[in-house]
């Protein structure tokens, strides 16, 4: 067993907002409401609603280099600040049982893919379609010219841009989390 299992806190700042295994298994119902190939959707204890990115249930398959690059990724996560960059809620981090997990803010409306190819195109005004390039433009420009150092998006694609109910897109990188 790795020393960096022993603490459960080891590495990681007291001000962010750490979250028990149980209570995102509530949250989401068992991991059960799956909304894409890594992601799960639910409701906090304090009503906000959230998107889950569980990396790695097995602790065997789970290394020291795993460990060092998700505390990294977690403290940068925390760093963002931005209107058009998804909002990190917290993490899960346990050793009996255990788990390594991510959360996000997860807005109503869903993804810019569903928007595109799920029969919702027909909401995507003129309008709204600049508000969403022009926004997803602002969130990479401060990712790459405001953050130092500067920081960037595994792959951007329609699925990791979320959108608000009135249509601000928020950028979140779930690509960066598969390779765990």
């Amino acid at each position: 067993m790795y020393l960096f299992m022993l603490s459960a806190d080891f590495g990681m700042p007291k001000n962010l907002t750490k979250l028990s295994c149980q209570e995102l298994q509530i949250a989401h119902r068992d991991f059960s409401n799956i909304v894409g190939s890594v992601v799960c959707k639910g409701t906090i204890k304090d009503g906000h609603e959230v998107s889950i990115i569980p990396l790695c249930a097995r602790e065997d398959h789970w290394t020291s280099q795993y460990e060092l690059l998700y505390q990294k990724k977690v403290i940068d996560l925390a760093t963002l600040k931005h209107e058009n960059i998804a909002k990190f809620m917290g993490y899960c981090r346990e050793s009996d049982p255990f788990y390594r997990m991510v959360v996000f803010e997860c807005t109503s409306n869903g993804t810019l893919y569903e928007h595109l190819h799920h029969g919702k195109a027909a909401q995507l005004s003129w309008d709204r379609r600049m508000k969403i390039a022009t926004g997803i433009a602002k969130g990479l420009r401060y990712l790459r010219s405001e953050l130092q150092p500067p920081s960037t998006i595994s792959k951007l694609n329609s699925k990791s841009v979320y959108v608000t109910e009135d249509f601000t897109p928020k950028l979140v990188d779930f690509e960066c989390w598969k390779t765990m």
